[in-house]
């Protein structure tokens, strides 16, 4: 019996990952290449590598720290860098969603069938990041968060910080993570971002002072694509607006402290993915699975839903849509509007949703019901009673 429990659901999970893997295998890793590249110019001693990699080549927008795991996966040789990084980056989405799940107390556990349902939904979408393009800064950055998530729940200011830091290092755009430090007791915060400060320059900072001009990759534009949220809401240049990445960090930053204030810090994956999503001037598939990533997180850590509506809205708004054709022939400003109402309407769901429609708080410090004019608590892990409560003492 206690057998079952332990592989109920993954003995459905891990075969539904594998084929969707499997599926993607003849097309696998159409952005390794970039990685790959990168990854040598970073310890490269040619001009236009090592430290200056970003101010003479602001197309990669990648941190140091996937930068890094890239070049020295190199080692292997590149072919077997490719198979050895995919087959791991393929291999993540089960254990993702297993940790996503932790973080639920252990009564709320027990119904294994919303995880099952919140899987065969989201996997499919992970494939994508994962395997289809391999982008290994996006997964090692939402990796990270998660990591950081567990830390906030057993207060653990350091870990926290030092896991947020090195999702900033993978990604920049994982900077607006950042507000989730501000879950903890309000006397953590100097330890917790004074870690993740630090973390954060010491990736960042050689490449500052080895050439300044690497704050020009933080300028690099792309094309406004016509399916985008971004001409949605009626920003039609071209290319990327030169104000386009700062609002997105800056929204994700306001919503992400807003969903704390609210009590609803795992929602800041969510907010700050879709602030990225609406402003952003590209639609590339594997935004979909950072925006599933999050909805995963509401659906079973926020709130006391069967099944994972907010996760099936997403991947049939940003994902499915793809693929209708003749069935449902979206335009291109059909899919911008899609995107668009997805990005908007969900986080102001989200951070809307009543108190008694919130999954309740878990271990014995935390508030049998939350007070009307107080923020409701979420979930935490029931391992460590005393590490239940995030309240701010």
């Amino acid at each position: 019996m206690r057998w079952n429990r332990l592989l109920w659901p993954w003995a459905l999970l891990w075969p539904w990952s594998l084929l969707w893997t499997a599926l993607h295998v003849r097309d696998a890793g159409r952005s390794w290449h970039f990685f790959a590249s990168a990854g040598d110019l970073l310890f490269s001693s040619n001009p236009g590598g090592g430290l200056q990699i970003y101010a003479v080549h602001p197309q990669f927008q990648i941190g140091p720290l996937a930068l890094a795991v890239a070049g020295g996966l190199q080692a292997l040789g590149p072919a077997r860098a490719e198979v050895a990084v995919l087959a791991a980056m393929s291999a993540t989405g089960p254990p993702l969603l297993a940790a996503v799940w932790r973080l639920l107390p252990a009564a709320e556990q027990r119904n294994r069938a919303r995880l099952l349902a919140a899987g065969l939904v989201f996997l499919p979408v992970w494939a994508e990041v994962a395997t289809h393009y391999g982008h290994l800064d996006d997964l090692l950055a939402l990796g990270c968060t998660v990591a950081a998530a567990h830390a906030l729940a057993r207060r653990q200011p350091v870990w926290a910080g030092l896991a947020l830091a090195a999702a900033t290092d993978a990604k920049p755009w994982a900077a607006a993570f950042a507000v989730m430090l501000l879950a903890l007791p309000r006397k953590d915060w100097p330890r917790a971002l004074a870690v993740f400060a630090a973390g954060v320059l010491v990736a960042w900072l050689p490449f500052l002072l080895a050439d300044p001009h690497t704050l020009a990759a933080g300028r690099f534009s792309i094309p406004n694509d016509h399916s985008s949220a971004l001409r949605a809401i009626g920003i039609n240049a071209a290319s990327t607006p030169w104000w386009d990445r700062p609002a997105q960090l800056a929204l994700g930053l306001a919503g992400g402290t807003l969903a704390v204030r609210r009590g609803r810090w795992p929602a800041v994956i969510l907010i700050a993915v879709c602030a990225r999503v609406l402003l952003d001037p590209g639609v590339y598939p594997y935004y979909t699975s950072g925006a599933l990533l999050g909805t995963v997180l509401a659906d079973l850590v926020i709130t006391r839903w069967r099944l994972p509506w907010l996760t099936v809205a997403g991947a049939a708004m940003l994902y499915a849509t793809r693929f209708t054709g003749d069935l449902f022939p979206f335009t291109m400003h059909d899919l911008g509007l899609l995107r668009a109402a997805f990005v908007i309407g969900v986080p102001m769901l989200v951070l809307g949703l009543p108190g008694h429609r919130l999954t309740p708080p878990a271990g014995r410090h935390a508030r049998s019901q939350p007070a009307a004019d107080l923020p409701a608590q979420v979930p935490l892990p029931q391992a460590d009673a005393r590490h239940a409560s995030l309240s701010r003492r």
